[in-house]
């Protein structure tokens, strides 16, 4: 019988992880970097072909981002020979236009500011990788703990290289349209139709992508938004060096470990809703910072437009507008926080008397509904059924257990709103931080007239009031977790950021008139340093948290308690590697929806469930009732060995079913995991091959048992 290891020799999944990541980032070059600065030559977005070579450079990766998601949906769905035409068009185009920008580029223009920032970008890709990819250890593996959430993503990755628009992976067999903000992922996803990389790598590397286009969008924030005249690369420079700092996380969290023994795998969880650091943002939700990007840079364009001496014109609008589109396929969350944003800044337009701006922003979003509305037609169907937002007050869990602790109690809700509602400034501080600090000394300068009152000024008030608006007293009810009320702050925190960035270059120049008090700058230090503690207990935590639970570490995480996790992993993803090479894509393979440990499941498969988990996705899309009924079908199989397992397959569809040794069923003599047949088998995990559903796998001997 063959098991899942390969040959009798133990690769090193680090090393492979590692190589594909690197694989799939050069992959995505021609989708991430190319259309985007194509598209800025020929449209002359922000003057590019008039700008120097590394701003065209700069503005490459967030153009794409801001409009190739919407459109390549759009392609994908309605003209699938356009979108590869598209693609190679622009690859083609961009490596001539790059041929000429290397014929004309002298590197000693390149200032070391601009060489540190590059090496900044190779830091990023480095940690990233390295944060994102399993860690083995001889036969242990410990996948991040941002598996938590990439597992979902990927499993819809797979989906969407089967077909656009994509189905619920999780609820296959009678197959339901997926309702999600998949646009990240199906961007993702487009090397998949011509290459073997795995979507896991894909996903990894567009992490990477979506990082760079951040810190552009930085970049572009100081120059188009700020409006940096001198010294830019200094400035941009130090707000990449920003991004390494978070609120003041790390003291409650240390509170918790210290007092309860009980260690936090991510910094963020110690309150709910999170305001997530850059880094918990940018490794665990990239599509959500890309639908920032998008949105920001759609903004910037109708800002520069109306700033510009001439009669404004179609061509920045309809971008605009698709930049917008694009957001909402990306994130719901942080495109609704804009939609609130642009219609303060619409209020503020009409109180200036400046109808032509508001003309055009009025403009983009008509053509943004166009191009969206396919897409939002594409998600109707069965759901959950809960409302996307509601009025509530942020919630502050913490201060409300301090209370308890000393003995105050709460008789209703009212008073819980009322004791939430004077923590605010305190849950505000811990999870700002710095940040904060930075807003209310730019408040201060402006009400003291030291910074003028422009409108790129007002318009950046705006991106930060919209986010504090809907984080105070809105919160989404889709998902357990309150999604909108964590997303909707980065706008926000982009904006604090480029003003931190702004102060701290000011301070730097030691102008009497930026000069601060004493108290301002030792506040500063301490919340800087303290920022950075958080960041670096946060990294280190999201990737070594599994190895130290397997230690005895105690902390909040979906791993089993008995300490086998690294081992367990380990066996795991060898069956699925090897299923990989025996099944179709269009294969349902399934697993016990019950069971603690699914992460890995999603995390390795790419392929659709019957039931995944037990409430089926449905949150993506699909019926309660039907769900309810496979999962009591499935969990009886494999908790409790009641029903027929050829019986299960043929009725949802099966192809394969993977049990494992956390299954009460495993640990039953007589049970079907025992008296059947396994195509794969290791001392943890036993695949079987339905007898009813054989077409999906490919009978070619491997691996089969006799």
């Amino acid at each position: 019988m063959r098991t899942g290891a390969r040959s009798g020799f133990m690769q090193n999944y680090t090393i492979v992880d590692a190589l594909g990541a690197l694989k799939a980032c050069i992959a995505l070059t021609p989708v991430m970097l190319a259309p985007g600065y194509v598209i800025g030559w020929i449209l002359n977005l922000f003057e590019f072909r008039q700008r120097r070579a590394i701003l065209r450079f700069v503005l490459s990766v967030p153009l794409t981002i801001a409009i190739c998601p919407m459109f390549s949906y759009l392609l994908a769905r309605f003209a699938t020979p356009a979108l590869w035409v598209f693609y190679i068009s622009t690859s083609v185009g961009g490596l001539l236009l790059l041929a000429i920008e290397v014929w004309r580029f002298n590197l000693q223009r390149i200032s070391k500011s601009t060489w540190v920032a590059l090496g900044c970008v190779v830091l990023w890709v480095i940690l990233s990788i390295g944060s994102l990819v399993d860690l083995q250890i001889r036969d242990n593996l410990y996948p991040s703990i941002t598996a938590y959430d990439h597992s979902t993503r990927i499993a819809i990755m797979a989906a969407i290289a089967r077909h656009v628009p994509p189905n619920n992976p999780f609820f296959a067999h009678p197959s339901v349209p997926l309702r999600y903000h998949y646009l990240w992922m199906l961007l993702c996803s487009l090397p998949l139709k011509v290459s073997h990389l795995r979507p896991r790598y894909l996903m990894y590397a567009g992490i990477v992508w979506c990082g760079l286009g951040f810190i552009s969008s930085v970049a572009l924030g100081l120059k188009f938004l700020l409006r940096t005249k001198t010294s830019i690369e200094q400035q941009a420079l130090l707000a990449i060096v920003l991004l390494s700092v978070t609120g003041l996380d790390i003291l409650p969290t240390a509170y918790i470990g210290f007092t309860q023994r009980f260690w936090l795998s991510d910094m963020e969880w110690w309150n709910d809703p999170q305001i997530s650091s850059w880094a918990a943002s940018l490794l665990w939700v990239p599509h959500h910072v890309a639908a920032l990007i998008a949105c920001f840079i759609g903004f910037l364009l109708l800002r520069h437009e109306a700033d510009a001496d001439r009669r404004w014109t179609a061509v920045p609008v309809i971008a605009a507008g698709l930049s917008f589109a694009s957001a909402v396929g990306l994130s719901v969350y942080v495109t609704f926080t804009f939609v609130l944003a642009i219609i303060l800044w619409l209020l503020a337009l009409a109180a200036r008397k400046k109808w032509r701006e508001a003309a055009i922003f009025v403009a983009a979003g008509a053509v943004a509904f166009a191009w969206t509305l396919p897409y939002l037609l594409s998600l109707r169907g069965p759901g959950s059924g809960a409302a996307f937002a509601e009025f509530a007050l942020r919630p502050f869990p913490l201060g409300l257990y301090v209370l308890q602790e000393i003995g105050i109690s709460f008789r209703n809700q009212s008073a819980v709103n009322i004791a939430n509602a004077i923590f605010l400034p305190i849950n505000y501080a811990l999870e700002f931080g710095f940040f904060l600090l930075v807003g209310i000394l730019r408040l201060r300068q402006l009400l003291l007239r030291r910074i003028e009152a422009s409108d790129n000024e007002l318009a950046g008030w705006t991106l930060v009031l919209s986010g504090f608006l809907i984080g105070t007293f809105m919160r989404s009810s889709t998902i357990t977790t309150n999604d909108l009320g964590i997303r909707c702050f980065l706008p926000a925190q982009l904006i604090l950021l480029l003003w931190g960035a702004a102060m701290l270059y000011e301070w730097r120049r030691d102008r009497p008139q930026a000069k601060p008090s004493l108290w301002a700058y030792a506040a500063v230090t301490t919340v800087l340093i303290l920022g950075i503690f958080g960041t670096t207990y946060e990294l280190f935590m999201l990737r070594m948290f599994p190895l130290l639970h397997d230690r005895g570490v105690t902390g909040q995480s979906w791993q089993e308690s008995d300490r086998q996790f690294g081992k367990r992993t380990y066996a795991l993803r060898s069956i699925y590697e090897d299923l990989d090479t025996q099944l179709n894509s269009a294969a349902v393979v399934q697993n016990n929806p019950a069971t603690e440990d699914s992460i890995p499941h999603m995390l390795y498969s790419g392929h659709d469930t019957a039931a995944g988990g037990l409430d089926c996705g449905i949150a993506f899309g699909g019926d309660r009732g039907l769900c309810d009924q496979r999962v009591r079908r499935l969990v009886a199989l494999f908790e409790y060995n009641h029903g027929s397992l050829d019986g299960a397959c043929r009725d949802y569809g099966i192809d394969v079913v993977v049990a494992q040794d956390t299954d009460r069923a495993w640990h039953q003599g007589s049970s079907w995991i025992w008296t059947q047949n396994a195509m794969l088998s290791n001392d943890y995990v036993r695949a079987f091959r339905c007898a009813a559903t054989t077409d999906s796998v490919q009978l070619s001997g491997r691996g089969v048992s006799q």
